[in-house]
């Protein structure tokens, strides 16, 4: 049986040359990779004339281009003038721009998001080869990519232009009248509708209840209240929409107004076939850029990649033999986790956690967040005997100079299929590391965040202490609201869980889990807390995260399932 052979993604590149001894230097190495085709041209005017027959994935282009015997220039046709060429004649194509940095290094810098790298010009031009590749396909695949997002948002914009509003008034949470789109769309005769409670239009009292505070909470530029729901036809079926609504009273939606609605489901189609698309070329980008680690039981390194090397900034020969602690992994940090423990939890779990988060360091002492894929490597008898962990960067820079967890690669499979929304996670997540790390006012702290779900989440817990957050106003109740960090943050000192709603309004504090926990089985060294949050993600759709008091480590659950563990 014949082994298929994978197909290499072939970029097609326009290079401009500043009749300099570079190309020729490096045009053997580049299209030895297999994934370059390469055709070069003398000076702007060529590269224009060439651009009216043919297209090209990406454009490289020298900064300053030197004149060339015989051959006449565009008037002031530089680098950045002939990229300003293109862009008037609506030509989106990706555009790198080199210059020298000195007599033995080159820079190039991908014009449309800033990145660069410098090569030197050496005699082994491999390993700068394979740089400048990586810059081009991650051009060529933000260009494919944008191309996708417009395609869709195309589609998306001609097929709301030609979707009729329905619109209907209520007075006293009672419908007053509707228009005939939206009697077309809900499948009934306006006199079916007219004079029925609001309420008829959703499946549940809790929807309709959700429905009021988010028209009450989110507005839009022109201070209508927004919300998405799923609005029930006669026969039980169920769509997807809109609501943007004027209201009588802001603090009470059920007192009336007039309430436009907007049938979003092709919307939700293409958004979730967007966010498909987006979680395949983040993939795509994770695969191309890999740090690949191979650790022995003592936690030495017995490999490393070259890109794993370039990222922690050592030579590869540099990290061979050496601990991990000490070298990409802190000395000590406050629970005395580091990357070798993999290799414990791998005894629990042959092929580990889905993503293990773990605190990491540079070699010039930069604090980074990677997400670790780890194997286990057995010998003959079935025996662990290393540890092969695949990582990927997701430090999250502020402008503010503050180092954090990035959630963007992961966060949609904790909240597929539950009712959580990415910004209220987020939220959770951020406050949960803050307390991890800080602690509340030098004491270790742990707490329980239980997200989504609510109705199976309160029926399924009780309450042991006073509920700190009753009786407040919907917008200090949210847990998106920044200014509720700091009491959030006060009251996790406390006894109990909180339990947060997918759309983050905080419904309870000080919540004991009721769920019996004998049938979960986690790691050694998990207590109580980690054991209930799993019993009861197993029996209801939230989402639990836990802060370890003894550890500092932060770990998600759902399904009942440690889905990620995050070493503070």
């Amino acid at each position: 049986m014949k082994t298929p052979v994978r197909e290499c993604l072939m970029i097609s590149v326009l290079f401009i040359d500043d009749n300099t001894d570079f190309l020729a230097q490096f045009r053997p190495v580049l299209e030895k990779t297999g994934e370059v085709r390469l055709e070069s041209v003398a000076s702007t005017k060529q590269a224009i004339e060439k651009l009216k027959s043919r297209a090209y994935d990406v454009i490289v282009c020298y900064e300053d281009v030197s004149p060339v015997n015989g051959i006449e220039f565009v008037s002031d046709m530089d680098g950045i003038g002939f990229l300003r060429y293109l862009r008037s004649m609506g030509n989106p194509t990706p555009v790198i721009i080199f210059h020298r940095k000195g007599e033995s290094r080159v820079a190039f810098e991908e014009v449309s998001n800033g990145t660069e790298i410098i090569l030197p010009r050496t005699a082994d031009l491999r390993s700068p080869a394979a740089d400048l590749v990586t810059l081009i396909k991650q051009a060529a695949l933000r260009k494919k990519s944008e191309r996708d997002v417009k395609l869709q948002n195309d589609q998306l914009t001609a097929i709301l232009s030609a979707t009729p509003l329905g619109i209907f008034q209520m007075r006293n949470a009672t419908i007053e009248w509707i228009n005939h789109p939206l009697a077309a769309l809900l499948g009934g005769p306006e006199s079916a509708i007219v004079g029925k409670p609001v309420r008829s239009l959703f499946r549940t009292e809790e929807e309709f209840g959700q429905v009021c505070r988010d028209l009450q909470i989110h507005r839009d530029v022109l201070g209508n209240g927004c919300a998405d729901c799923e609005l029930v036809r006669p026969g039980g079926s169920i769509i997807p929409c809109t609501l943007q609504a004027r209201l009588l009273d802001p603090l009470d939606a059920k007192k009336g107004g007039t309430v436009v609605v907007t049938d979003i489901s092709d919307k939700k189609k293409m958004r979730d076939a967007l966010k498909e698309s987006e979680a395949k070329y983040r993939e795509m980008m994770k695969n191309a850029q890999s740090i690949i680690v191979r650790l022995d039981m003592q936690g030495t390194i017995t490999y490393v990649n070259t890109y794993a090397a370039a990222f922690f900034d050592y030579p590869e020969a540099g990290l061979i033999g050496k601990n991990v602690v000490g070298t990409i992994a802190p000395e000590k940090n406050r629970g005395s986790h580091d990357l070798s423990m993999m290799a414990n939890d791998l005894g629990f779990n042959a092929e580990g956690y889905a993503i293990n988060v773990s605190e990491n360091i540079r070699r010039n002492g930069d604090i980074v967040w990677i997400a670790w894929i780890n194997k286990a490597i057995r010998d003959q008898q079935g025996h662990i005997v290393e540890v092969l962990c695949i990582g990927h960067d997701i430090t999250d820079r502020k402008q503010t100079g503050e180092v954090r967890i990035s959630t963007d690669t992961w966060k949609d499979q904790v909240v597929a299929d539950t009712d959580v929304r990415e910004e209220v996670f987020d939220s959770v997540f951020h406050i949960c590391t803050e307390i991890s790390i800080e602690g509340r006012e030098g004491k270790a702290v742990g707490t329980t965040f239980l997200i989504g779900d609510t109705k199976n989440v309160l029926a399924k817990s009780r309450q042991i202490m006073l509920n700190a957050f009753e009786g407040h106003i919907p917008e200090m109740r949210m847990v998106t609201n920044p200014d509720l960090k700091e009491n959030i943050k006060e009251f996790a000192q406390l006894d109990g869980a909180f339990v947060v709603s997918g759309d983050g309004f905080i419904e309870a504090s000080g919540r004991y889990i009721t769920v019996d926990s004998s049938r979960v089985t986690l790691p050694k060294g998990m207590g109580t807390r980690h054991n209930s949050v799993a019993a009861i993600t197993s029996v209801t759709q939230a989402v639990g995260i836990v802060v370890s008091q003894s550890g500092g480590g932060i770990t998600i659950f759902k399904g009942g399932l440690i889905l990620k563990k995050i070493t503070l």
